[in-house]
């Protein structure tokens, strides 16, 4: 359970955080969030996929990390096994949030029980004299960035959802060494609804500015190929 809390100079002027390149905290992640924005980077990575949330019935893009729940195949003790990593992992431990009363008025948080974060180790937030360092300066430009992406990341879901682009996916794992399994609750684009929309739909698509977007879906999906090589070493 993370334990937040709104950054403040006069409590956290001795905070430092301690920039960790495997991602520890993302151990037990089978899947990661994504931006509609970030999907040209990823789809070289990992497997684009939607999931849906059993009690809203939304739908959320998502990294593959894992076959498994609670199995993250790129986190290794000594780095990140992949050249681009997700701006969701990168951004931890620091969260932008606002309150119900002030919905537009966004500040930075961290999480205190993060391992990352301490008195004696690591970047610091704030100088001796209390102003933000180039470091917290430049979190802080990432959260506002990944938060100013939200909308049109939920635009590209909802456009899929409406225009039934979305179908239920169950892969068959057959692994060398191990016992064949089947991953269910994964959602993909539907190559074949999308070669069947009419041109209506294809242009409304297209000026949205979502083709590249489904195209790094389609493509992501030669990645699974890569999880299935990382779960046999």
């Amino acid at each position: 359970m993370a334990n937040l809390s709104p950054l403040n100079k006069s409590q956290h002027q001795a905070l430092k955080v301690k920039v960790d390149p495997s991602y520890a905290h993302s151990a037990n992640s089978h899947v990661t969030p994504i931006s509609v924005f970030e999907l040209p980077q990823v789809q070289a990575e990992y497997p684009i996929v939607f999931i849906k949330d059993a009690e809203t019935g939304r739908f959320h893009l998502v990294a593959l990390l894992g076959l498994k729940p609670q199995e993250n195949l790129f986190h290794k003790k000594e780095g990140w096994n992949a050249l681009y990593i997700p701006q969701h992992l990168t951004n931890f431990p620091f969260v932008l949030s606002s309150s119900v009363e002030q919905p537009n008025n966004f500040v930075v948080g961290i999480d205190l029980d993060s391992k990352t974060v301490s008195d004696s180790d690591g970047e610091a937030l704030f100088t001796d004299t209390g102003e933000q360092t180039k470091y917290l300066v430049q979190v802080t430009e990432n959260l506002a960035r990944a938060n100013s992406q939200l909308n049109a990341t939920q635009l590209f879901i909802n456009t899929m959802v409406d225009k039934s682009l979305l179908s239920s996916q169950s892969l068959t794992i057959k692994p060398i060494n191990a016992k064949e399994f089947t991953v269910t609750g994964l959602y993909s684009i539907d190559e074949e609804a999308f070669k069947d929309l009419n041109d209506s739909d294809y242009q409304e698509l297209k000026d949205k500015g979502f083709l590249a977007a489904i195209y790094s879906c389609l493509f992501s999906t030669q990645r699974i190929a890569k999880l299935i090589s990382l779960s046999e070493n």
